[in-house]
C-alpha cells in the first residue's frame, strides 16, 4: 500500500488500509459478479470447464488467517503457509479465477481464540478438507447461474470419492486427474458380504470385492502401440500442442460400497524436454458420449487453470500482501479476481487488433500511463509491439521447426 500511495495520485495510506482491512464491503458479492461477468464472456469463446486447484501463499508468522506448517505446492515441500482452494473457468485460451475458499487447519477450527481474533465468522470455523471446500464451491456457482460445461481438476480432488460422489449427485460432467497409482477394475468386479464361516468368531458385515485391482500406471504400460490416438490439443505460443491418448471404460471401488462405480479412463502422453510424461484422469460420462479427442482437451484445459495462478501471483499480486484477518484476505482476493476479469475482458476484446495480448502487456500500460509519470502512450505502445513482433518471430520459427 505505501508503494501504491507513492506513485498514485490523489492516494492515502490510511484510506487503502481501510478499504482492505476493515471497511464492510462483501468480498462474496465480487466474487459471485466476477463469476457471472466471466462466465457470459466466455460463453462466446466455446465450452467452457470450472478447473478446481489450490495453491499456497508462503507466510511468517503465526497470526495471519489460516497460516499454519502444512504442503506448499509452490515450493513443493513442507513450509509455514496459507492455503486456499479456488475456481476458475476456461475456454479455449482464455480464463480467469472467480472463486476462493481459504483451508483453515484442524489446529484453527479447535482454537476458538484464534478463530475470533483473526475475524472468520463463525460459520467458517467448521474443519473441512480441500475436496469438501471444493464441493462447496462448485454448488455455489451452480447455484449462482455460472455456466460451464464439466469439472476438471488435480489428483486431489480426483482421489477424493466422496468429491466425485458429489459431482455425479450434482448432474455435472467432469474429467478430473488421478494419481499414478489410481486402481481400477477393467471389467466389473464381483462385490459381495462373504459367507459366514462355521464356528466360533465374528461374522463379515462388509462388502468385499473378489476382483483383482490394477493401477492405472500398470494398465498403461501394457497398452499396445496401435491402441494409442494421435490428438491435437490446441494451439500454443509454440506451435500445436499434440499426444497420444488411450480412453476407454473402466470400473472403480471405493472399499466397503456395495457396488463399484462405472467410469471413463483418459490417458494422455506427451513428450516433454526430459522424457515422457503421462497424465490420467477419470471421467462420469457416458461410455461413447465423447469422442477421445474431446475428453483430451478437456483434461488438457487444466493448463489453464496454472496460467491463471501465474498471472494472478506475477502481475497482480495475488501472493504480494501483508494483511492477516479473514476479511482483509478476501478483500484482497476479491480485488485480484476482479482484476482478473478486466485483463480476460482486454484480451477478448482487443482479440482481432493485438492478437498476443498478455496480463503482462495490460498491466505495463496501465502503470505507465496511470501510475508512473512521463511515459506517453505511443511509447508504451511502440514497447508493447516490439515485445509481440519477437512473440510472433518465435512462433513462426516454432510453425517452421513443427
Amino acid at each position: 500500500m505505501e508503494r501504491m500511495c507513492e506513485r498514485v495520485a490523489d492516494s492515502e495510506y490510511h484510506q487503502i488500509h481501510h478499504f482492505i482491512s476493515e471497511s464492510p464491503w462483501s468480498a462474496r458479492e465480487v466474487f459471485d459478479t466476477v463469476a457471472l461477468q466471466t462466465s457470459e464472456v466466455l460463453s462466446t469463446c466455446g465450452k467452457v470447464g470450472l478447473l478446481i486447484d489450490e495453491s499456497s501463499h508462503l507466510k511468517k508468522g503465526t497470526k495471519s488467517v489460516g497460516v499454519a506448517r502444512q504442503y506448499s505446492g509452490t515450493i513443493g515441500k513442507v513450509d509455514n503457509c496459507q492455503v486456499a482452494v479456488y475456481a476458475g473457468l476456461s475456454s479455449g485460451n482464455h480464463y480467469g479465477l472467480i472463486d476462493t475458499a481459504l483451508y483453515l487447519p484442524k489446529e484453527w477450527t479447535t482454537d476458538t481464540k484464534r478463530c475470533k481474533k483473526a475475524g472468520i465468522p463463525e460459520a467458517h470455523r467448521k474443519y473441512k478438507t480441500k475436496p469438501e471446500l471444493a464441493l462447496d464451491i462448485v454448488k455455489r456457482q451452480k447455484a449462482n447461474g455460472v455456466k460451464f460445461d464439466w469439472v476438471g481438476g488435480d489428483g486431489l480432488y480426483g482421489n477424493a470419492p466422496d468429491f466425485l460422489q458429489g459431482l455425479d449427485m450434482l448432474g455435472l460432467l467432469f474429467v478430473i486427474d488421478v494419481h499414478s497409482d489410481q486402481r481400477i477394475y477393467t471389467q466389473p468386479p464381483l462385490i459381495k458380504i462373504p459367507e459366514a464361516k462355521p464356528g466360533r468368531g465374528r461374522n463379515t458385515t462388509s462388502y468385499k470385492c473378489e476382483e483383482k485391482s490394477v493401477e492405472v500406471r500398470q494398465f498403461a504400460a501394457a497398452i499396445t502401440d496401435n491402441e494409442w490416438h494421435n490428438i491435437d490439443i490446441r494451439e500454443g505460443t509454440k506451435g500445436t500442442v499434440k499426444c497420444k491418448a488411450h480412453v476407454c471404460k473402466v470400473y472403480t471401488w471405493q472399499a466397503g460400497a456395495p457396488t463399484s462405480v462405472e467410469r471413463v479412463l483418459v490417458i494422455r502422453k506427451t513428450q516433454t524436454a526430459t522424457g515422457e510424461e503421462m497424465k490420467y484422469a477419470l471421467s462420469n460420462a457416458k461410455d461413447g458420449q465423447y469422442s477421445t479427442k474431446e475428453l483430451v482437451q478437456m483434461q488438457a484445459q487444466r493448463y489453464f487453470v496454472e496460467r491463471s495462478f501465474q498471472d494472478a501471483k506475477e502481475q497482480m499480486g495475488m501472493s504480494q500482501y501483508q494483511v492477516r484477518g479473514w476479511l482483509a484476505w478476501h478483500h484482497h482476493m476479491a480485488l485480484v479476481m476482479r482484476s482478473m476479469q478486466f485483463i480476460l475482458n482486454e484480451k477478448i476484446l482487443f482479440q482481432k487488433e493485438i492478437p498476443l495480448l498478455s496480463a503482462y502487456d495490460i498491466r505495463e500500460v496501465m502503470a505507465n500511463l496511470y501510475a508512473r509519470k512521463g511515459t506517453t502512450y505511443d511509447e508504451v505502445m511502440a514497447q508493447m509491439k516490439q515485445r509481440h513482433k519477437q512473440r510472433q518471430d518465435d512462433i513462426e520459427r516454432n510453425r517452421g521447426d513443427n
